[in-house]
């Protein structure tokens, strides 16, 4: 008789998944100064493999380090300016201060709705933000990747999904790409909130949690 299991994964729950030699930390977020930053960190002095690794989540949520380190890996991604004021439209914008997240990002088309996202991320120009030129016809899309495996998007996205996970090691990210035509250039990599999961990707990773898996309250 199979035993009816516990529903995963939870709101604001650490999965920790061992396997081998190795723990695999999952989580919403891996920002600094979180639970699962200092597991992570904790693991590395005890000698633990653990991915990610503490630098990994580091340069994940910066886009521009993010965007580099991508490059430096084959990754195809959007040409970014940093800047506390101009902006070249139509643009995609992020904020870089402490507390902006790669989850929120920006489409401006005209200089009124510029103005307003720069004033917003900057806290009044108090802190310098992330462009990257889009073309007219560009759109932003995302895709949730789990362990670098995707579900419901195309052969080019699941392919940049592998790129992705291989060069960062996060098992649950969300890509921002900008598309244009066929083509998609990585924009930036966010958490993810498991309510944001659609039914698939749940059940996905729930797969992968009932392997072996302790979780953290």
């Amino acid at each position: 008789m199979n035993k009816c299991r516990d529903h995963v994964p939870k709101k604001d729950i650490m999965y920790i998944l061992k396997e081998n030699d190795s723990q695999y930390i999952i989580n919403e977020s891996y920002f600094y100064k979180t639970e699962p930053y200092y597991t992570i960190v904790k693991n590395e002095h005890e000698g633990i493999k653990t991915e990610p690794s503490s630098a990994d989540v580091l340069d994940a949520y910066v886009v521009p380090i993010c965007l580099e380190k991508a490059k430096l890996a084959g990754i195809p991604i959007a040409d970014w300016v940093i800047s506390y004021q101009y902006v070249s439209l139509p643009a995609i914008v992020y904020g870089l201060n402490y507390f902006s997240t790669p989850s929120d990002h920006f489409v401006v088309r005209d200089l009124e709705e510029a103005s307003k996202v720069i004033k917003h991320v900057t806290n009044r120009g108090k802190y310098p933000f992330c462009y990257q030129k889009v073309s007219d016809s560009s759109t932003v899309a995302t895709c949730v990747s789990i362990f670098g495996k995707t579900i419901n998007c195309c052969e080019r996205v699941s392919s940049l999904a592998e790129k992705v996970y291989d060069t960062f090691r996060i098992p649950l990210v969300d890509m921002v790409m900008i598309k244009e035509g066929g083509e998609y250039w990585l924009s930036a990599l966010a958490p993810v909130k498991y309510s944001k999961l659609s039914k698939e990707e749940s059940e996905m990773l729930q797969n992968l949690l009932d392997r072996r898996v302790k979780h953290h309250g």
